[in-house]
């Protein structure tokens, strides 16, 4: 065989390792892409099946919370089981209960939930309720917290007999009376007489309880007047618009009297007895 043959030969065996050689290339490259294209298929169908759990999670939880809640407020569960009133005195606990609505059986999510509304309700319902604060403070136990306005006694309003209240109101009489004192001469002077209310409620307790009367006592001079008949036998006038101030004055001065009589406190501060007519 000539040289020229050989070399013919061995360009022709080269070409086909380069021929070969391509394809394989190519067959690599070919792999190498559909590889990435694969992984890249993998990746973003991972990111789309992450994005619609998400998608559906953020409607189905909202969608869960909220038909778990409206069957719990529908449920026994949100009922109160136990009410426990706290802070009457003068008002009984079943009287509270009516006037507020709290009680076992009713669903709490109400009460709690419109507490202002449940309170102006409870207060136009019984006047001796001042203030009213439902609270939860157990499983399916409430609390209802009052504060009363106190009854001063016994006045006659539009010919019946009504409880006199600390905030100048009144209420029906039920019941035993807590507080006899009775309230005089207020007919037709309801300003007068809640004005009075209002200052009586600013006594301390003891002072308070040792008023047996009250006497609307208008002068020219003075037409605020007011007497107080003392359970100790005093008579105290005392003008009504300063009326819890100046009854602070009065232990004092009711512990250095000899002898029964009249403690003024209408403008400055004087005691003199009964008998003395000169005063």
């Amino acid at each position: 065989m000539s040289k020229q043959q050989d070399d013919n030969q061995r360009f022709s065996r080269r070409l086909s390792e380069l021929a070969a050689r391509g394809v394989k290339s190519a067959q690599h490259i070919e792999e190498h892409a559909q590889q990435h294209i694969s992984a890249e298929a993998t990746q973003l169908n991972k990111v789309r099946r992450i994005t619609n759990r998400h998608r559906l999670l953020s409607i189905l939880i909202p969608f869960s919370i909220v038909l778990i809640f409206a069957i719990y407020i529908v449920s026994p569960l949100s009922q109160a089981k136990t009410v426990q009133v706290v802070g009457n005195d003068e008002l009984t606990k079943e009287a509270v209960m009516k006037a507020t609505g709290v009680r076992p059986g009713r669903y709490m999510y109400g009460l709690i939930d419109q507490q202002q509304k449940v309170e102006n309700e409870a207060k136009k319902a019984n006047h001796q309720l001042a203030s009213v604060k439902i609270r939860l403070v157990g499983w399916r136990k409430l609390r209802v917290t009052v504060t009363e306005n106190k009854i001063l006694g016994l006045v006659t309003i539009n010919g019946k007999q009504r409880y006199l209240l600390t905030n100048g109101s009144w209420a029906p009489v039920s019941g035993t009376v807590p507080n006899d004192v009775t309230y005089e001469n207020f007919t037709g002077h309801v300003t007068a007489l809640q004005q009075t209310a209002r200052q009586l409620g600013r006594l301390p307790n003891p002072i308070r309880h040792s008023i047996s009367a009250v006497r609307y006592s208008p002068t020219k001079v003075n037409p605020q007047r007011i007497k107080l008949y003392m359970n100790d036998g005093n008579t105290v006038l005392v003008k009504r618009s300063s009326l819890a101030e100046k009854m602070n004055y009065y232990p004092s001065i009711a512990s250095q009297m000899s002898g029964n009589g009249v403690v003024d406190l209408q403008v400055g501060a004087y005691s003199y007895g009964y008998g003395d007519k000169a005063k």
